[in-house]
């Protein structure tokens, strides 16, 4: 029985051919001992391919946002529909079939109309990157011109994981004190609106001697009573006015400069990026992305405009021929351990293996870090509240008892 079938060839070459097999699972563990990477596979003579959808019909604009997890589970399926044997086309068919987000549908449908235009995977999922990051594409790209493509888009999930843990870690670290601000603005505001002006009515009846902290609280109570309306108009103005600031290159130098000088944070700051730098560096060049390429895709993963800059002179000194260490060391930015580390892997070819090892090695200081600085964070914010409502309480408490002592 003859199958025709559309596979991208050991060299990332896309051809459509039939092969003669006894059923289509044959046919399947035929073409992928040569190393074709199967794109459909479907009994009888070649056929054109079907035409995409017209229209998206049916399926929302790409508004719904695309979360990284959602990302992760995708890459997982996919990887063992490939491992089983399932063709590429028919894999996309039936994870847009599965899927609940909106946008990854579209992206999914889009690839498989492209892919069968005949563009290679690569190029068909880097038209989505909102669904299929950067690195994600270069993997991808490097499996179809000599590599396993399920052993590829495993990895690509295990560096999502990692980047999705790190972001949780974070991201608890800071929720924390960010509630505790929040209930002490709430606290003050009550206090500022409500039950002060009541003490101050009290005072002025009792015509009582108010000392200068107490005035203080009076004055800053009416005045934020009276223009209420400007506290959501500096937040938003604020917030606004920073975004601006961040969209700004010098803004976002200038920012990350103070933060990695600040105590503890900008430690944790510059170990969480060195940890992105180093896990991608690592999961590209273990699946064979060149290291130049590799370095120009860790440029986006960093997410710190120092490393950043960095990164763009370690990938030009190493595209005139410097070594990947002695680039990195003529940077000044990077510990002198990494360097030397990096110089080891290079010595002994071993350099993913190497950039992985030390990459899980910040993510677990960082962890480490951020327990240590929520557990600091806790009763330190714990007693600035407390502080701030004590100083409210002794400034209404002093007349309140001048006044007791008067009347005796």
């Amino acid at each position: 029985m003859h199958f025709t079938y559309t596979a991208l060839d050991p060299r990332g070459k896309k051809i459509t051919d039939r092969v003669q097999a006894e059923d289509e699972d044959q046919a399947v563990r035929l073409l992928q001992s040569q190393g074709y990477v199967l794109l459909s596979v479907a009994p009888g003579d070649p056929q054109r391919p079907r035409a995409a959808r017209s229209s998206f019909q049916g399926f929302p604009r790409l508004s719904d946002r695309v979360k990284l997890d959602q990302v992760v589970a995708l890459t997982r399926e996919f990887a063992i529909l490939i491992e089983t044997g399932v063709p590429v086309v028919e894999a996309l068919e039936t994870l847009q079939a599965h899927a609940d987000n909106a946008a990854i549908r579209e992206a999914l449908l889009a690839t498989h109309a492209d892919l069968s235009q005949g563009k290679t995977m690569a190029q068909a999922m880097g038209a989505h990157r909102h669904v299929f990051p950067r690195l994600y594409v270069d993997m991808v790209r490097t499996a179809e011109t000599g590599g396993s493509l399920s052993a590829t888009l495993n990895q690509a999930a295990d560096y999502l994981e990692a980047a999705l843990e790190m972001r949780r870690k974070v991201v608890g670290a800071l929720t924390y004190p960010a509630v505790l601000l929040c209930v002490a603005l709430a606290v003050f505001l009550f206090m500022m609106t409500y039950l002060l002006p009541q003490f101050n009515q009290l005072f002025d009846r009792m015509k009582a001697e108010i000392p200068p902290t107490t005035r203080f609280l009076l004055a800053m109570s009416r005045f934020v009573k009276a223009h209420w309306w400007l506290i959501p108009i500096i937040l938003i103005g604020s917030a606004l006015g920073g975004r601006a600031f961040l969209r700004l290159p010098a803004g976002r130098t200038f920012l990350t400069r103070v933060l990695h000088r600040l105590p503890i944070l900008g430690d944790i700051a510059k170990k969480v990026a060195l940890a992105r730098i180093l896990r991608a560096l690592g999961t590209l060049l273990g699946t064979g992305v060149s290291l130049l390429i590799a370095l120009e895709t860790a440029v986006q993963t960093s997410q710190d405009v120092i490393y950043e800059q960095a990164l763009r002179l370690v990938r030009e000194q190493v595209e005139r021929g410097v070594s990947l260490s002695e680039a990195v060391a003529h940077t000044g930015v990077f510990p002198a351990t990494i360097c030397q580390i990096i110089a080891v892997g290079e010595k002994s070819g071993k350099l993913s293996a190497v950039l992985l090892r030390v990459a899980q090695f910040y993510e677990r200081d960082v962890d480490a870090r951020l327990k240590m600085l929520a557990s600091i964070i806790e009763p330190v914010m714990i007693v600035v509240l407390g502080l701030m409502v004590g100083f409210i309480a002794v400034s209404i408490l002093t007349p309140i008892y001048s006044l007791a002592t008067s009347v005796k």
